[in-house]
């Protein structure tokens, strides 16, 4: 068996006894399953690339820590989730910024993107409208995240648009599956407690990440259509 395919065959089993365990609602599972993703992931990384970037590993790294603060419920640990989060949105953007080129929308991209962008600032404000009271002392920490994904998903589109290579699709895949994980955390949280939502929360930050990995070994020529 390729080291590849067991990988995936361990990050399947690994993922899927996460979302067992918000399912029967027994963190115990997860609390020795859940940090076995990440570097289930950087090894599907490691292993589909000739070199290595420093700057995705602390991206990974981030996204490991934001995990190890939730899971431990640590003092003042959801700071430190926020926080590990925030920084590997900041990196993304770094990311954006890397792979950008020349803007080239035609008529029709830009009449799909008006219309993205109408459906996303009402869905974001609609976030922030419920969870807004409910956030206590970390509002300023609240309100600064929901704009930074705001703009990542933003610019993950945008780019996508402009580029429409395999590169730039898994990036937009993956931030999406960060706005909804984070969108029904937050909602679980702050607005009305649900299995549902912590189900969802569960199934699409572990896809996020796979799709953070597909990006960065992705091609970025252009997709044929």
């Amino acid at each position: 068996m390729k080291i590849r395919t067991l990988i995936k065959i361990l990050l399947l089993i690994t993922g899927s006894l996460c979302v067992l365990s918000t399912i029967l609602q027994n963190p115990a599972i997860e609390l020795y399953v859940k940090p076995m993703t990440v570097p289930l992931f950087f090894m599907l990384y490691w292993f589909n690339v000739d070199k290595v970037d420093p700057l995705f590993i602390i991206v990974l790294s981030f996204c490991f820590l934001g995990d190890i603060f939730l899971l431990t419920g640590i003092e003042n640990g959801f700071r430190y989730v926020l926080l590990s989060y925030t920084l590997c949105y900041f990196i993304l953007f770094y990311f954006l910024y890397k792979d950008h080129k020349r803007i080239d929308f035609n008529n029709t991209d830009l009449m799909y993107l008006v219309i993205f962008f109408a459906i996303w600032t009402f869905i974001a404000y609609q976030i922030y409208a419920v969870t807004n009271q409910s956030m206590g002392d970390i509002r300023p920490f609240g309100i600064a995240y929901i704009i930074i994904l705001y703009l990542l998903l933003i610019g993950a589109v945008f780019q996508y648009v402009n580029i429409r290579s395999p590169k730039s699709l898994w990036f937009a895949i993956a931030i999406l599956n960060f706005v909804i994980s984070d969108a029904c955390f937050a909602l679980d949280r702050f607005h009305i407690p649900s299995l549902q939502l912590k189900i969802i929360n569960s199934i699409h930050q572990l896809l996020a990440v796979f799709f953070l990995v597909k990006f960065k070994i992705s091609s970025v020529d252009p997709l044929k259509i």
